[in-house]
């Protein structure tokens, strides 16, 4: 736990409309608190968080539970900055937190900014054709977001089962590729060689931030050729 022992008098200072922090998955975030006289440190301070199911403060240590090797005191070389660096936030993270001293303490709300898929729950139609590649997008409203669980890209079965692909078996060996381009909140499928047995419906799924349904329409270049032809014709006839 965080314990300081420093005679000295130590009054927090506190924000006057109340403290409320937003951070995103995957990331840090800096929880403030200081005396307001940063030269003063306080007899002994702690750093605790609400545990909701049991409704009790739980001090907060770097050598166990959830925060092991995630916490460190940030002082910035001013005793009576107390601040509390949290990284690789994960869900469990957000809640209430209480800096606090003899006679005085503070509460901040930490709110954890997950992963929402975007296009949740709303199909998309895509086209392309054999022997091409074709990129199914899925991302996160915020693109650097990093989804808490990302369950991969399934592909609905003649029995309306969703299975998962794999690029080292079955029709997809070696021909698809995530293709996030620098973005951890995106999550975008790159087949290629495609044939037109890769038509049908695909779903990209992270727990807990939605998923995105893709249906995939793949042509014959015999098919595409054929209307090519006919739009040439067409021009042709009205120019």
């Amino acid at each position: 736990p965080y314990l300081a022992d420093v005679s000295a008098d130590c009054t927090l200072a506190k924000n006057e409309h109340g403290s409320s922090i937003k951070a995103r998955a995957g990331g840090s975030v800096l929880l403030p608190c200081y005396c307001t006289d940063l030269h003063k440190k306080p007899e002994t301070f702690t750093w605790q968080k609400l545990n909701t199911t049991r409704n009790t403060w739980e001090v907060i240590s770097p050598e166990s539970g959830q925060y092991r090797d995630r916490v460190q005191l940030v002082t910035g070389h001013s005793p009576g900055n107390l601040s509390l660096l949290i990284s690789h936030l994960i869900k469990e993270d957000g809640g209430h937190y209480i800096c606090a001293v003899k006679g005085s303490h503070i509460i901040i709300k930490l709110t954890l900014q997950g992963c929402t898929l975007v296009n949740h729950e709303r199909p998309l139609r895509i086209t392309a054709h054999t022997g091409g590649s074709v990129l199914l997008p899925c991302y996160c409203t915020d693109l650097h977001t990093t989804p808490e669980i990302f369950s991969g890209w399934k592909y609905k079965t003649v029995t309306n089962m969703w299975e998962e692909i794999s690029s080292g078996s079955g029709q997809y060996r070696d021909r698809f590729q995530l293709v996030n381009g620098h973005s951890p909140g995106n999550l975008s499928l790159l087949i290629s060689h495609l044939t037109e047995e890769d038509g049908g419906d695909y779903r990209c799924d992270s727990k807990g931030s939605g998923y995105t349904d893709i249906r995939l329409t793949v042509e014959g270049k015999t098919l595409f050729i054929s209307a090519f032809l006919r739009s040439m014709c067409l021009d042709s006839l009205t120019s």
